[in-house]
């Protein structure tokens, strides 16, 4: 009952936006568009700082951030960022009527062809740096609808290859997890009836193409994105389905990243000149079992950030989030002003403090930085808890050189072995997969970060790219992974071993902990082309990639190195857009 009263209190307030409304401003624009890389590098070299890290954007936000732009200084590639840009975000769908309605409609087609190596070693999606969410589908039908003054919506239809297949090697997640279950998310007994892939038939193979030969192959979890928003020049409300972004990190953001396929979710936004509010609400599926059982408890990341652009040149953020989960959703906790920390229910609630900063040194050298606080001992609080947080900085510098614009980066990114576990409510997810044959299968992963806790990463970024045109780019990563993992239980005996997730996270140990320490580097070089206009209604790009992964495991204790393993991983592919 308390589900549906949820329900129809977002539809009143979407009911009650429509008379301020302003239809077109409030189409969203995916993660996947070039305008975030476009106002990114016209801000770094205009000396403007950064735009706002919390993402997607509406257009009308995006409208807000381009007219910071001082438009008579413009030269150049600044220049033809600003109008591809402003092409990008003025209002208005691809047909516009006289009664106010506007329809837009595109028909993608793509064809990627995937090879590397080692099959027997990196044999799962996870082992690939071009994964799931990263390889196109072979199609798309992309549909959006407007009416001036109401409302605007999106979904898409796709037809690609699915996560799994009924030809992977399926096991029980309590097999990976010895027994146990994943941190509080999911329990020793519904991991006995959860299913996990082991071993992928698809992302195992030497090669080949992205065009699934048979139905059972199909990704039966669409649409990818489904829209429903209604927003004005200042502010936004949407109910959606889509990928979402908060931070300024190029390896990862440690409360909600882009790396995750979708999410469902409510969000309102406020917006202006000088501050931004987002009050973010994502819902989690809670059932793990491979099995078509209802779903009988609510989760929901509720989340509230601010903000801040006093001057051009310095941008900082804090966000305030818990998890929530219990069998009814109350709504009395659903107020985006509260205090979420001051919720003292651990068996219901987590709250998870954040607070990024971007610093324009100089013109186009940006300064940045994340803390994310997880877990701390107060004063007068005994340590039977771990702590937890995680923290990352770096700069990137971006310059016109010529027609096209240089950028590089450098980062470091640094988390604790239990940052993301509790004992009674964690920051863990899972999404399930239909798969013909075993009914649903789980992919595990992070909210946040995705190396997750216990992980260093350093990364080096460089590219050169000219709009509407192409890029080429190379990237460098070293990562080190201690023994604390997804499956790794967070509580420990006397002796320090890791025995179950009931109790309170107490593993010890700084980062990479244990003895045995995972050491991978990636290296990475990829480049894309945007075949010139010969119609302004057909778009034919053209992309490929070269990834190296080596790995290999440390042991502290014998101050040996084994399991040494590379893979060389090649994708290239074309897409034509309608």
């Amino acid at each position: 009952m308390c589900k549906k009263t949820l329900f129809v209190l977002f539809l009143v307030m979407l009911a009650g936006s429509m008379l301020f409304a302003s239809g077109p401003y409030s189409e969203m624009i995916p993660l996947s568009s070039s305008v975030y890389q476009d106002m990114d590098e016209l801000y770094a070299i205009m000396d403007m700082g950064t735009p706002s890290n919390a993402r997607p954007w509406s257009k009308g936000e995006a409208s807000v951030i381009l007219d910071r732009i001082d438009t008579f200084a413009l030269r150049g590639v600044s220049k033809t960022l600003y109008e591809k840009i402003a092409n990008a975000v003025e209002p208005g769908l691809r047909w516009n009527f006289a009664d106010t309605f506007g329809l837009g409609a595109a028909l993608e087609a793509n064809i990627e062809y995937y090879s590397h190596t080692n099959g027997t070693e990196f044999n799962t999606e996870p082992d690939w740096i071009y994964g799931f969410e990263q390889r196109k589908p072979v199609a798309k039908l992309q549909l959006d609808f407007s009416v001036k003054d109401m409302f605007y919506t999106y979904a898409d239809l796709q037809y690609g290859y699915g996560r799994t297949n009924p030809d992977d090697g399926f096991e029980k997640l309590s097999t990976f997890t010895g027994g146990q279950g994943v941190g509080a998310l999911i329990s020793e007994t519904d991991a006995g009836n959860a299913w996990f892939v082991s071993e992928s038939t698809l992302y195992g193979r030497s090669s080949g193409w992205n065009i699934p030969p048979r139905s059972a192959e199909f990704d039966f979890e669409w649409p990818k994105r489904a829209i429903f928003s209604l927003g004005g020049t200042f502010w936004n409300v949407s109910v959606a389905r889509d990928r979402v972004d908060w931070g300024n990190s190029h390896i990862g953001n440690f409360i909600i990243d882009d790396h995750v396929d979708y999410h469902d979710f409510f969000r309102f936004a406020a917006f202006s000149d000088h501050f931004k509010y987002e009050w973010l609400n994502v819902f989690f599926d809670t059932n793990p079992k491979n099995s078509e059982s209802p779903t009988k408890s609510s989760r929901i990341l509720m989340a509230h950030r601010l903000e801040f652009r006093p001057w051009s040149w310095l941008t900082f953020s804090v966000s305030e989030n818990v998890m929530y989960q219990a069998d009814t959703v109350n709504l009395r906790y659903l107020n985006p002003a509260f205090i979420f920390h001051n919720l003292n229910n651990r068996s219901m609630f987590n709250a998870i403090a954040h607070a990024e900063l971007d610093i324009m040194l100089y013109r186009g050298l940006n300064l940045y930085g994340q803390f994310v606080l997880d877990q701390a001992r107060a004063p007068n609080e005994a340590a039977v808890q771990s702590d937890a947080w995680g923290v990352l900085g770096g700069f990137e510098y971006s310059h016109a050189v010529g027609p096209g614009i240089l950028t590089t980066s450098l980062e470091y990114a640094y988390t604790t072995p239990c940052l993301y576990r509790r004992d009674g409510v964690d920051f863990l997810m899972f999404q399930k997969s239909f798969t013909l044959g075993k009914s649903f299968v789980l992919n595990l992963d992070y909210i946040g970060f995705p190396y997750g806790g216990d992980a260093q990463v350093l990364q080096w970024n460089i590219s050169y790219r000219m709009p509407s045109y192409g890029e080429i780019a190379f990237s460098l990563q070293g990562q080190r992974h201690g023994e604390m993992d997804i499956f790794t239980p967070h509580h420990v005996d006397s002796n320090g071993n890791p025995t179950d997730n009931s109790g309170v996270p107490n593993y010890a140990g700084a980062t990479p902990s244990g003895d045995a320490i995972t050491e991978t580097l990636v290296a990475s070089l990829a480049g894309k082309y945007e075949v010139p206009h010969f119609v302004s209604w057909l778009d034919i790009s053209i992309w490929s990639r070269l990834d190296w992964i080596g790995r290999r495991v440390y042991t502290r204790s014998t101050n040996s190195f084994s399991g040494e393993a590379s893979d060389l991983q090649f994708t290239i592919g074309m897409g034509i857009v309608l």
